[in-house]
């Protein structure tokens, strides 16, 4: 197929997608639109019973040789504020690029579709919901439309490879992105009024020594040279300027490589929140939620991926460094053989991520859908027997 025509294509299909974007497990309109689309190319598909997940073959229905090629379906609960004639109306947004991501795949549907006499095996779309709540890659695994499946790989596109030119991929073995632990902390004083502090337990005053303390784990307590950053992000309390409030909340995540850190930092966060709420008179609550798992990719997978954009003639970074950011993908590297891929997109605005002002470079939006589906073919083909 012609590099513009499906250029093109995905333009359209992702600016089709933007218009509707939906958050969490059900995408009833993101789905119907995949589902639309494969139709028209004569595909079937498998949904899963868990969400708006689904799953479509190409190549021999029969095969035990299967590779996959993922995208992520749901948007953010984000207000957009571009002036794109394409922009949301419905208070939700495409704010990550999971439209490009699932028009991207699409893509890929045209792209090995026209190929199929290539395809020594089966190549598996896997249309996943659900990425930003950190459940969709879990509930694909257990809804069994995976099974069989024995190497994976999934793009991002958007600005998370810092500093580098659009059009280019992060391509990288081992370690890429980090895991994304959630922090829940309830500190539970004694209110009074607040000219009256001595007849209070203050919550805000034992929680503003907590979220200091727990600063201090990665300052003090973890090597300088290990990726680590913990940031609290939401903080609530209080009613009314002159009153101490009972409660304060606070929320925030956590960023690592390491398993070891992990288990580190959760644990010293219930000890340090422990103790301070305990000098303070005050009682806490701690629930430290694991959610995903450092990405890591395959050796073999991200060398098979190499050779490929290296025949492609596409552009790979000659600088990059590990994203922070986490990604459910993690999960499926945690069952099957895989690699995820980074490609910037990054306009001259250069907007970050989550923002209500996201955009992307889509002039070169192919290029994902090339690579991984000329991945697949090389996989099996490697993999044939």
């Amino acid at each position: 197929m012609d590099y513009k025509k499906l250029n093109d294509i995905i333009v359209s299909m992702r600016r089709e997608l933007h218009k509707i974007p939906e958050v969490g497990t059900n995408l009833p309109q993101t789905k119907s639109y995949v589902i639309n689309k494969l139709k028209e190319l004569g595909l079937s598909y498998k949904e899963s019973p868990l969400d708006s997940g689904l799953v479509c073959d190409i190549g021999n229905d029969d095969s035990k040789n299967i590779a996959a090629i993922r995208a992520d379906m749901d948007a953010l609960p984000i207000l957009e504020e571009t002036e794109f004639d394409y922009a949301s109306k419905n208070g939700n947004m495409h704010a990550c690029g999971h439209d490009a991501h699932t028009a991207c795949l699409l893509g890929a549907a045209y792209y090995l579709s026209e190929n199929k006499s290539r395809i020594k095996g089966t190549v598996r779309l896997v249309f996943q919901a659900a990425e930003e709540l950190a459940v969709g890659a879990h509930n694909m695994i257990n809804s069994g439309l995976l099974d069989g499946v024995n190497a994976i790989v999934g793009t991002h596109i958007g600005t998370l490879a810092a500093n580098v030119p659009s059009g280019e991929f992060i391509l990288k073995e081992g370690p890429l992105m980090a895991s994304n632990d959630r922090i829940f902390i309830k500190v539970i004083g004694k209110g009074s009024h607040g000219a009256y502090p001595h007849l209070s337990i203050d919550p805000i005053l034992t929680a503003s020594q907590i979220i200091q303390a727990i600063y201090n784990i990665k300052s003090r307590e973890i090597l300088a040279t290990d990726p680590v950053i913990i940031s609290i992000c939401m903080v609530h309390a209080g009613s009314q300027y002159n009153i101490i409030p009972s409660e304060v909340s606070i929320e925030g995540t956590f960023r690592t490589f390491s398993e070891e850190n992990r288990v580190f930092i959760t644990e010293r966060i219930k000890e340090v929140v422990h103790s301070i709420a305990s000098a303070n008179r005050a009682e806490a609550e701690v629930i430290i939620k694991r959610r995903g798992a450092p990405v890591i990719n395959n050796d073999d997978i991200y060398k098979e991926l190499d050779d490929v954009c290296k025949t492609l003639n596409f552009k790979k970074a000659s600088h990059y460094e590990l994203s922070m950011a986490g990604e459910d993908f993690a999960d499926y590297l945690e069952k099957i053989n895989g690699a995820f891929i980074l490609f910037s997109t990054v306009t001259e605005k250069n907007i970050p991520h989550h923002n209500s002002k996201f955009e992307i470079d889509e002039s070169k939006l192919y290029q994902p859908s090339v690579l991984m589906s000329e991945w697949a073919i090389k996989h099996l083909e490697l993999n044939s027997y």
